[in-house]
């Protein structure tokens, strides 16, 4: 299995590499006072353990497609917790991003396997601790939960397809690229349904109301190219203070990566 070469940095990765920014766990740890999980701040980086000193630690392709299998996973599991929220359409539209990101978690396993890795068939254990278990709790004592599961479901398919794009640059073999968009652009046609469905309303006011034999287009997509930058869901019950449970996801960094010495 060959290293990855270095690819130039642009400024987003210099500031997540060069640790500048807070970690996942920063962010979480300054929002609500109400929400459970962990309080200490990540890290960028990955913290070793004494057992795991010698884990290597480099970033090659079946590292990135590794962590996006983890991700896909850890989206099953954020999407069962929200069927407990939902009913009818919304109900239905869970349960088939479900079968979705379970059949593109097998064929980015496919892609570990076909580099010389080893799939991680498992959520990833960063983003459940830090991102799913606080968002579950905030869910868990909702005011709206239909509304918040909803939003933390856009927030999720969102940064699916946002993570695509930014890691299938940084793959060393071309030749992995184009199968690993096709999942990209499938996660993101599923942003935009989970977009629409959070917000009905949602056309770009200059198209005006559709008639029902046309086509509608929405605006889920603001631009040639998806976000990359974090992704905000403040849900939840608000506290005394008026103040509800915020969580920021971000696209997969160094303390999110499956090396290839961890496993299930």
């Amino acid at each position: 299995m060959t290293s990855k070469q270095p690819t130039p940095l642009n400024r987003r990765e210099l500031i997540r590499n060069g640790g500048i920014v807070l970690s996942l766990g920063a962010v979480l740890a300054a929002c609500g006072s109400e929400r459970s999980g962990p309080t200490n701040p990540g890290k960028i980086g990955v913290e070793l353990l004494p057992e795991e000193e010698s884990l290597d630690t480099t970033v090659d392709d079946a590292v990135i497609l590794r962590t996006l299998q983890s991700l896909e996973y850890t989206t099953v599991a954020m999407h069962r917790i929200l069927t407990g929220s939902l009913s009818g359409d919304a109900l239905a539209l869970a349960e088939d991003l479900i079968e979705s990101h379970e059949r593109h978690a097998d064929e980015v396993g496919e892609l570990v396997t076909q580099v010389g890795g080893t799939p991680f068939e498992c959520s990833n254990p960063f983003m459940m601790e830090r991102i799913v278990t606080p968002l579950s709790n905030a869910l868990a004592g909702s005011d709206d939960p239909t509304r918040d599961a909803l939003e933390i479901a856009n927030g999720f398919e969102t940064v699916v397809a946002a993570s695509y794009q930014a890691m299938v640059e940084q793959l060393s073999d071309g030749s992995l690229r184009p199968a690993l968009m096709t999942i990209g652009n499938e996660s993101a046609r599923q942003s935009s349904v989970v977009a629409l469905a959070t917000n009905p309303d949602a056309i770009a006011p200059e198209l005006g109301t559709a008639d029902e034999s046309e086509f509608p287009i929405f605006y889920a997509i603001p631009a040639p190219f998806g976000q990359l930058t974090g992704i905000t869901l403040v849900v939840g019950a608000p506290d005394a203070e008026g103040a509800r449970a915020s969580v920021t996801l971000q696209t997969p960094a160094e303390n999110t990566f499956v090396y290839s010495g961890l496993s299930c």
